[in-house]
């Protein structure tokens, strides 16, 4: 990855919350992907700001082992389902909540 890549965790965020935004255009009375997806973009804006390094690091490690593993795909998927959840059933309370949510999912994994 390049020095100045954003993390793809990051672009899943920004690529959801379009999503949501998408759903919303289609209904305006859609409360609920309008809130997702304002929440969506508060925890990727977050993430840019602040150091989550200790957290990104370990997130890197699993990432490798579960890479290695095979079992990649299904984090993928899993993850993506998180995300969609997010602003419905799960509301993480910044980047670093956000970041352990994937770090559970990937545990479950191991």
């Amino acid at each position: 990855m390049q020095e100045n890549a954003e993390p793809p965790e990051i672009e899943e965020l920004e690529r959801t919350a379009a999503w949501r935004l998408r759903l919303v255009d289609a209904d305006a009375g859609d409360t609920e992907s309008a809130a997702a997806a304002r929440l969506l973009e508060a925890l990727a804006d977050d993430l840019h700001r602040n150091d989550y390094n200790a957290l990104w690091t370990e997130l890197r490690s699993i990432g490798n082992w579960l890479a290695e593993s095979d079992a990649i795909s299904d984090f993928a998927d899993l993850a993506a389902d998180y995300r969609a959840r997010i602003g419905v059933s799960e509301h993480p309370a910044d980047g670093g909540a956000y970041l352990l949510g994937l770090l559970a999912i990937a545990r479950f994994l191991v």
